[in-house]
C-alpha cells in the first residue's frame, strides 16, 4: 500500500533514501519507475548482500549505494534525498522520535512511512515480542503512538498526503510544506 501511494507522486529523476531497506525490493521498484538513484541503509548485512545481488540482477548497481548500520549513527554521512522511505522501521528503533525527525531532516520533498496501528492487540504483540527478541535482533522492538508520529512530522514541516490501513500497519505519505520547500 505504501508503494502504491508513493507511486501516485512523480518519482522520475528523484533521489531516494530508503532507511531499513531490507533486500531492496521497494527501492528497486522505484528505480524501475525512473528514480535517479537510491541510498539504502540497513542493519542486516545478509539483507544488504541480497539487495546488492538484486541490484546487479536488475542492472541497478550503478544507481544504488548501501550503508550497513543504524541510520541514526550514519546520518551525518548521508546526503538528503528528494524522497525518504521508512517502511516498517520506526518500531525497530531505540529512539523512534529521533529517527522520524532525522529522516525528515534528510528529506527534501516526500516522506513515506509505515508504522504499527494503535490497537490493543498490536500493542500487546509488540510488548511481548520486544523483550523476547532482544537476544536475537540487533534492535529493540517498540511502539510509538500514531498521533505522536504525525505530530513529529508536522513539527518538521510535513503534511499528510495519503493514508491507508492494512492489517497491523498505517501507510502514510507526507510532503514538505511548500513554504519549507523553498527554504530547504
Amino acid at each position: 500500500e505504501l508503494l502504491t501511494a508513493l507511486l501516485g507522486h512523480e518519482v522520475g529523476g528523484r533521489t531516494i533514501l530508503d532507511i531499513g531497506c531490507g533486500t531492496g525490493h521497494f527501492h528497486h521498484r522505484l528505480l524501475q519507475e525512473g528514480a535517479a538513484s537510491v541510498v539504502g541503509v540497513e542493519l542486516s548485512a545478509p539483507y544488504l548482500e541480497k539487495a546488492g545481488d538484486l541490484a546487479r540482477a536488475l542492472g541497478h548497481e550503478d544507481r544504488v549505494t548501501y550503508h550497513e548500520g543504524d541510520f541514526l549513527q550514519l546520518a551525518d554521512r548521508i546526503e538528503p534525498a528528494d524522497i525518504t522511505i521508512l517502511d516498517k522501521v520506526i518500531h525497530c528503533s531505540h529512539d523512534p522520535e529521533r529517527l522520524v525527525r532525522e529522516s525528515a531532516g534528510h528529506t527534501r520533498d516526500i516522506l513515506a512511512i509505515t508504522f504499527p496501528r494503535d490497537h490493543w492487540k498490536i500493542r500487546w504483540i509488540i510488548r511481548l515480542v520486544g523483550p523476547l527478541s532482544r537476544p536475537f535482533l540487533p534492535f529493540r522492538v517498540c511502539f510509538s503512538r500514531p498521533e505522536a508520529v504525525r505530530t513529529w512530522l508536522g513539527e518538521e514541516g510535513f503534511e499528510q498526503l495519503a493514508h491507508s490501513e492494512s492489517g497491523m500497519w498505517h501507510s502514510e505519505v507526507y510532503a514538505r510544506r511548500t513554504e519549507r520547500r523553498r527554504q530547504a
